[in-house]
């Protein structure tokens, strides 16, 4: 956490809890093999939607831990949810759910990601299976472009 994400509270202002879950999805995208070459041939991921609930505060100093849940996906469409927390007492500060589309960004359109990173991201999802609680998710209705 940087000392300017703190606010006159002395707490992590609102805004930099987006950044650190914009941070986390980079990472768990390069996990999957998202990298500078793959956004080259013209393959992206858009963040259309996302919904944060933020559970408790974060002080100047304390550090971060996030991890991350796939929990939903499909050759277009990723759901990510995150949670973010003190990592000396792993107490919960917030959690995220991020809903990201992949584009083609030569057609300009929304597309089916590689099978290579699909592969990846289906073995996450069926891992992941189960792990959130019944009801832990906002649920976007947000349609999928054709």
């Amino acid at each position: 956490m940087l000392p300017e994400w703190i606010d006159y509270n002395g707490h992590m202002n609102e805004g930099f809890y987006g950044v650190v879950f914009g941070l986390a999805s980079d990472e768990y995208l390069i996990r999957l093999g998202f990298g500078e070459d793959y956004r080259t041939r013209g393959g992206s991921f858009y963040t259309v939607e996302t919904h944060i609930v933020f559970v408790d505060e974060l002080a100047e100093g304390t550090p971060l831990v996030v991890d991350t849940v796939v929990a939903g996906a499909d050759q277009k469409r990723l759901l990510l949810f995150h949670e973010l927390r003190n990592a000396n007492t792993e107490a919960l500060s917030a959690t995220q759910e991020a809903t990201m589309l992949h584009v083609d960004t030569v057609a300009d359109k929304v597309s089916p990601m590689s099978a290579a990173l699909y592969d990846v991201l289906a073995t996450d999802a069926a891992a992941h299976a189960g792990v959130l609680p019944e009801g832990t998710l906002h649920r976007s209705t947000r349609p999928i472009p054709p």
